[in-house]
């Protein structure tokens, strides 16, 4: 394989002398230079985009090279208001004076449950937790603790965390890992029904995600028809539902994504967003599941950041209080809008922009193995914008109309630069 500095004849390299140098030092410490998949800009293909970064702001970044790029990634997604915003900067520092972690519980915490509840009324408790997979895998453990049965049902290519049960590879091959995991395709009633009448009463839940959308694949939502079906498989089974909101929260719905799903969950997985980067997940749930949840041993160290606590508090009012949701769906519009037509007067008459506004997914239909959205994504990151090539973008309340032209500017470039047909 080329090395991370390794470019097309005539085109200067995106990863610059100083992150170069860098890759090669995590080649030689971290097992795959940071195996860490969406994570890494090695999963969007050799020299795309730049793989270090020192400094953020708003809705740009600046790699170790000093260079500044309109960012589309937003941190693959925690940075909902902007990076570094001050109103929340401001609330982590003041807390961060006194205190982050100590003995026994901080006292932000009932406050930060309290807040979250207001957010999301319909449920009634909070767990706390540090990550996304933390919380998938408690909504798991919960609904199996209050039913006491095993099965939980998922959807292919489904991603919840890194949880061994829920892993999309059972890197182990030891099929007891995921021996009490259904997968069923994405959108599949009789699927689903075939499962109720297969299990039955052993059914402790199911988890779902507000959208199917993988890696290198048009973003799907979910139908009317299934959403119904979920419906009916609880009433059938008496099994729960879980929402996986923890990448799409704050973006699809300003209330839940599950209110835009039409899907009423017992569970919802918070996590990315919720506190603007820094890191604090969450668990919400029905009065029915608290003694559940209740029995559960469940702890670790950094899950009591006060700071983190004080930095969602901050997010949440923010979020409410500047309106931030419409804001988002309007600048991911007028995003979609002005790259389709983009493409439309450069010849790639094959673009496909899919998924919600706030959240948009590009694709070229016509294109093995993704090397004409890898060449696009490499032209945009050395005009200066990150476009990844095979996951979906996000947009931040930081994005403004003039950012929003500047990134539609550098997509006709881009796309201009890269050829119809690779």
């Amino acid at each position: 394989m080329s090395g991370p500095g390794s470019k097309a004849p005539g085109k200067s390299p995106v990863n610059g002398p100083a992150n170069q140098a860098l890759w090669q030092r995590a080649d030689a410490v971290i097992p795959n230079g940071g195996m860490y998949f969406t994570r890494s800009a090695r999963f969007a293909g050799n020299d795309v985009m730049p793989g270090f970064i020192q400094s953020a702001k708003g809705c740009r970044i600046t790699d170790v090279d000093n260079k500044t790029y309109l960012d589309f990634n937003c941190g693959n997604g925690p940075n909902l208001l902007g990076y570094r915003h001050p109103e929340v900067e401001a609330a982590a520092a003041e807390q961060a004076g006194k205190m982050d972690l100590a003995t026994f519980f901080p006292e932000q915490m009932p406050a930060y449950a309290e807040r979250l509840l207001q957010w999301g009324s319909e449920f009634d408790w909070s767990v706390f937790t540090k990550n996304g997979s933390d919380s998938t895998n408690l909504a798991m453990r919960i609904m199996r603790a209050k039913r006491q049965q095993p099965y939980i049902v998922l959807f292919d290519a489904a991603y919840h965390g890194f949880g061994v049960e829920l892993a999309l590879a059972d890197e182990s091959r030891f099929d007891s890992n995921q021996a009490y995991v259904i997968r069923i395709p994405w959108n599949d009633t009789q699927a689903l029904q075939a499962v109720a009448e297969k299990y039955g009463e052993q059914l402790a839940g199911l988890v779902i995600n507000p959208l199917d959308q993988s890696p290198a694949r048009p973003v799907s939502e979910i139908s009317k028809a299934m959403a119904s079906a979920i419906a009916r498989f609880k009433s059938k089974t008496g099994a729960y539902i879980a929402v996986d909101d923890v990448r799409h929260g704050f973006r699809l719905h300003p209330k839940g994504s599950h209110q835009q799903m039409g899907v009423e969950p017992d569970l919802i997985c918070l996590g990315k967003a919720l506190a603007n980067g820094y890191s604090t997940s969450v668990v919400l749930g029905k009065q029915e599941l608290r003694s559940a949840a209740e029995q559960i041993n469940f702890t670790a160290t950094y899950m009591f950041s006060s700071v983190a606590f004080c930095a969602g508090i901050a997010t949440l009012d923010i979020y409410e209080r500047d309106n931030v949701f419409p804001h988002l769906w309007a600048m991911g519009t007028k995003l979609v809008e002005g790259i389709t037509q983009a493409a439309a007067a450069t010849g790639h008459q094959d673009l496909v922009m899919s998924g919600p506004p706030t959240m948009p997914t590009l694709l070229f239909s016509q294109d093995v193995k993704a090397k004409r959205a890898r060449t696009f994504a490499a032209n945009a990151s050395r005009l200066g914008a990150i476009f990844h090539p095979l996951l979906n973008w996000f947009v931040c309340y930081a994005h403004q109309e003039a950012d929003i032209d500047e990134a539609i500017s550098i997509a006709a470039q881009a796309l201009q630069d890269t050829p119809t047909s690779l």
